[in-house]
């Protein structure tokens, strides 16, 4: 608002002057979307100047002071870049042109996995891996990869991942401009025995030991037994012919007549082998025909 004087000094009554302040942005990529690494000009003006760029502007980003000039340049641009721009005169702070939004878009960046609860669990423990990133446009798909020794094999496409077993993993974040992996995170899920009691664990230890000796135990004495068996027999059998005699029992037929002469019809001579076992006989008896 100013105040106007006459001739004769007296004052005479206000009057409101409006500024028209315009920016006008010069993208040298066309009018494509704004990437990370892109260029532009801002370039501030307002109707009394009538395009000479001699007043004093001040530049705003999101309500806070930037630069000065009635050009600012941004070069280089990165995520950093967006946000809401408008131009004031110097002289006129009130005064200020419509905002303009310059949007930057990129890429997922600083892309990551937490876990809950934590990395080690218990077995039967429910376990979730949550992958994060910034990226603009937002991330588009989620993949997640359980890597192993030799191979990296797909196990989910979703923010959240819930694993049913442990080892390692990495979530990739993609969207239109590029993607991104996360670091590798090492989940530990404990043996179902190694969370029970400490004396649940002695106690079984104990049993799982005794059945162990008993079954060695038994193991041995039935060898022991089949080979006293075995041995028993071969060292019988080769003592009784050890100590057995061999004799030839000659038979006569019933005619033979006293006098030891065979009858006229002739005599038949039988041989016997008889086994005499001294371990049973002290003495040995001959038996003589007479």
């Amino acid at each position: 608002m100013n105040t106007l004087f006459n001739l004769s000094g007296l004052k005479l009554k206000p009057y409101l002057t409006f500024l028209d302040l315009k920016v006008s942005v010069t993208n040298p990529d066309g009018n494509r979307a704004m990437q990370e690494g892109d260029s532009l000009n801002l370039t501030c003006t307002h109707s009394c100047d009538g395009g000479n760029l001699s007043s004093a502007f001040t530049w705003f980003k999101n309500g806070e002071h930037i630069n000065e000039g009635s050009i600012l340049y941004l070069s280089n641009m990165s995520s950093e870049n967006t946000g809401n721009y408008i131009c004031s005169l110097k002289t006129h702070t009130g005064a200020t042109s419509g905002a303009i939004h310059i949007d930057v878009e990129y890429g997922p960046k600083n892309t990551s996995v937490s876990v809950s609860p934590s990395m080690e669990v218990d077995a039967g423990t429910n376990v979730s891996l949550i992958c994060s990133s910034h990226a603009n446009p937002p991330v588009e798909n989620y993949t997640w990869f359980r890597v192993d020794a030799k191979f990296s094999k797909d196990v989910g496409h979703q923010p959240v991942f819930f694993p049913d077993y442990g080892g390692k993993y990495l979530c990739c974040a993609t969207n239109k401009h590029g993607s991104q992996n996360s670091s590798v995170v090492v989940l530990k899920i404990k043996a179902y025995w190694t969370t029970l009691p400490r004396e649940v664990l002695i106690i079984t230890a104990i049993t799982v030991l005794l059945i162990v000796i008993a079954l060695i135990a038994i193991r041995r004495f039935h060898k022991a037994s089949t080979w006293i068996t075995e041995t028993g027999c071969e060292e019988e059998i080769q003592d009784c012919m050890e100590n057995t005699d061999y004799v030839n029992w000659l038979s006569c037929d019933t005619n033979q007549s006293q006098e030891g002469h065979p009858s006229e019809g002739g005599a038949e001579v039988i041989y016997t082998t008889v086994y005499f076992n001294h371990r049973n006989t002290e003495q040995q008896v001959d038996f003589h025909t007479e």
